[in-house]
């Protein structure tokens, strides 16, 4: 009986102890979600602005039910500089390179998956326009940088996609610029659309 008796307390106490580790995990993970919201909240209310404009996307994939496929002019701009790098190429022979690759044809080899930083200067609208990679050189007044992502081969500046609600497509048609609040790291976040004239897209 004192056996049985032993079994079930240390039956228990497993119990109690699986129990005081399910419900610490749980508080930790909620106290993690909830931690990156108050920042996404203070990154949205406190994070520097910057618009980035689109570029086209093809339109068979553009609008996808409830989001919309996203890719922006920047985006190029950094694949070139990458280029650079990755095949060893001056300027020169960069312009040149599309067509030769064409006549030989071959195609460029995809950039691997890496994380970057992109320096970037300001209009009066705060429009950014590409000015380098980031080398860790010193930054101008009216400069900052922002970090973007190559994942199979595509560069993102914070997500590929913006949702909305199903059957408001039409409203972000006429997009033009992605609007971003980027935090002290250069991390952006997407916010809003805006059309040509930086009107914000919204649901009537």
């Amino acid at each position: 009986m004192t056996n049985i008796a032993n079994l079930a307390n240390k039956t228990s106490g497993f119990k109690n102890l699986n129990t005081i580790i399910l419900v610490g995990t749980l508080v930790l993970m909620l106290g993690i979600i909830n931690w990156e919201i108050f920042q996404k909240e203070q990154q949205i209310r406190q994070g520097d602005l910057v618009y980035l404009e689109l570029a086209p996307v093809d339109p068979r994939s553009l609008m996808q039910g409830d989001y919309m496929a996203l890719r922006f002019k920047m985006s190029n701009d950094i694949r070139s500089a990458l280029k650079l790098i990755q095949e060893e190429l001056t300027q020169e022979e960069l312009v040149q390179t599309e067509q030769n690759l064409a006549e030989a044809n071959r195609e460029w080899r995809q950039l691997p998956n890496s994380d970057g930083y992109v320096v970037v200067s300001f209009d009066s609208r705060n429009i950014a326009s590409y000015k380098a990679l980031y080398n860790q050189q010193d930054l101008a007044a009216n400069e900052m940088k922002l970090l973007y992502r190559v994942r199979d081969g595509s560069i993102k500046f914070a997500t590929n996609a913006f949702f909305f609600q199903e059957g408001h497509a039409s409203i972000y048609e006429s997009a033009q610029y992605g609007e971003f609040r980027v935090n002290s790291n250069g991390e952006p976040l997407l916010t809003a659309m805006f059309d040509a004239e930086l009107n914000k897209l919204l649901k009537p």
